[in-house]
C-alpha cells in the first residue's frame, strides 16, 4: 500500500513562489533582450521580484526538511538520481541568476546591460525548471492521480508564467509605473499566458480522464471550478478584454490571477491527501 505524504501549506507555498519567481523573471529577460528602453523597469522590477521569492523558497524549503543540515548536504554533492538533490541545485543556482540580474539592474553602462542580457537568457532555462519541476516530482511519484497527471509540469509552468506577468503588472500599478508602455505589453503578454494556461488545464484534464476525481468532484470540486477556473482564469481574461485601458481593472485582473495560481496548488497537494 502506498503511503501518501502529509505535506503542510509550506509545500504550498513553495510551489506557489517558486513559479511567480520563474514567471517574473522570464517576463524581466525577455523584457531585458527582446523591448525597448521602456521596457527597462519591467525588466527591473522582475529581476528585482524573483531575488526575494527565491530566498523564501530556499527558507521554505529548509524549514520542510526539517534539518538545515540536509539542505546544506543536497548542496555538497549533485545526485542526478534524487529528486530533492536536483531541486535544491536548481534552487540555488536560479538564486545566483537572480542575485546577479538584480544587481546588474541598477546599471545603465551598455556593457553591463549587455552582460545582463546574456545572463537573463541562461537564467530563464533555469527559472522554467523551477516553475515547472515540482509538477513534474509530482506526477513522477507511484501515488494515484499524481502518477497520471503527466502535463503536471507544463501545468505548473503555465501558471508560473501567467503569475509571474500579474505579479509584476501589480507591482508596476502600486508604484506608479502602470501609466507606460511597458504596463501594456506585460498585460498583453499575461493575456496569452492565461489563455495558453487554459488550453493546457483542458488537456491536462481530458488526459487524466476519471484519474482527475479527486479534483473535479467532492470537497474540493468548488475550489477548482470556482476559485481556479472561474475565479483565476475566466474573470480575469474577461476583466483584460473588457476594460483593458483602465488600470485599476488591470490591478484587480492580477490579483485574481495570483489567487488562481495558489488556488491550483493547493488544490492539486492537498486533493490526493483527502
Amino acid at each position: 500500500m502506498l503511503k501518501t505524504p502529509h505535506w503542510e501549506m509550506m509545500v504550498v507555498w513553495y510551489f506557489f513562489l517558486g513559479g511567480i519567481a520563474g514567471g517574473a523573471y522570464f517576463t524581466a529577460a525577455i523584457a531585458d533582450n527582446f523591448g525597448g528602453s521602456r521596457d527597462r523597469r519591467v525588466a527591473q522590477i522582475g529581476y528585482l521580484l524573483s531575488l526575494p521569492l527565491v530566498a523564501i523558497c530556499g527558507v521554505l524549503l529548509i524549514l520542510d526538511l526539517g534539518v538545515p543540515l540536509r539542505f546544506l548536504n543536497m548542496l555538497r554533492s549533485f545526485k542526478f538520481w534524487d529528486p530533492m538533490s536536483i531541486g535544491a541545485w536548481a534552487l540555488g543556482v536560479f538564486g545566483l541568476f537572480t542575485l546577479v540580474s538584480s544587481v546588474l539592474s541598477f546599471s545603465s553602462s551598455e556593457s553591463t546591460i549587455a552582460l545582463r542580457r546574456k545572463i537573463g537568457l541562461v537564467g530563464i532555462l533555469f527559472g522554467f525548471f523551477l516553475a515547472s519541476y515540482t509538477g513534474v516530482l509530482l506526477s513522477a511519484t507511484a501515488l494515484p492521480f499524481w502518477s497520471d497527471a503527466r502535463l503536471m509540469g507544463a501545468l505548473f509552468l503555465a501558471s508560473g508564467a501567467s503569475t509571474g506577468m500579474a505579479a509584476i503588472s501589480l507591482i508596476m500599478f502600486a508604484t506608479g509605473a502602470g501609466s507606460g508602455d511597458g504596463w501594456g505589453r506585460v498585460k498583453k503578454a499575461d493575456r496569452f499566458s492565461m489563455i495558453f494556461e487554459l488550453v493546457v488545464l483542458a488537456v491536462f484534464l481530458a488526459l487524466l480522464g476519471s484519474a482527475a476525481r479527486p479534483i473535479l468532484s467532492g470537497q474540493f470540486a468548488a475550489l477548482f471550478w470556482g476559485g481556479l477556473v472561474v475565479v483565476g482564469l475566466l474573470i480575469p481574461l474577461v476583466l483584460e478584454f473588457v476594460g483593458h485601458r483602465m488600470r485599476a481593472v488591470g490591478a484587480v485582473s492580477a490579483v485574481l490571477v495570483l489567487v488562481g495560481g495558489f488556488i491550483l496548488r493547493y488544490v492539486v497537494v492537498m486533493s490526493i491527501q483527502s
